[in-house]
């Protein structure tokens, strides 16, 4: 929170509230799921107050988002602070067609794509919101 305070941001519930969920899961959560967990630490938590939260948050580089599958937008915190229990890493996701589990893809598998992108291109890959599709080594087999 003293990112927020460094900002010249207030540190409001709905802000505590939503760091705090996604502190405490390595879950991707759409946020509607951050808003319903968010619930038991601030009551009457607002919807879209946690959607305005989260907009906050993005826009200070604190949580990140991604669509992964067409489906809503997935959350996770991309601040490092030693006084939160994740630690925040850059990555790519990738998203099983079959059974929708998400994973996360570190962005160094990225790099010598993104290398062929700008030098053929000029185009620059911004991997860490790359959301691929395809089967889960589970799924393959189970359908092989």
């Amino acid at each position: 929170m003293a990112i927020l305070r460094a900002r010249g941001e207030r540190v409001t519930q709905a802000r505590r509230a939503v760091v705090e969920v996604l502190d405490a899961t390595a879950e991707h959560l759409d946020a509607d799921e951050i808003a319903a967990r968010a619930e038991a630490s601030a009551p009457g938590l607002h919807r879209t107050t946690v959607y305005r939260a989260l907009a906050t948050l993005g826009d200070l580089g604190m949580v990140s988002h991604t669509h992964v599958g067409g489906a809503a937008a997935v959350y996770h915190l991309t601040i490092d602070d030693p006084r939160l229990a994740t630690a925040p890493s850059v990555h790519a996701h990738a998203q099983c067609t079959v059974c929708s589990a998400v994973f996360d893809i570190p962005v160094a598998s990225f790099e010598a794509l993104t290398a062929d992108l700008m030098s053929d291109l000029g185009f620059q890959l911004e991997p860490e919101h790359a959301a691929l599709l395809g089967r889960c080594s589970a799924c393959r087999t189970s359908n092989a």
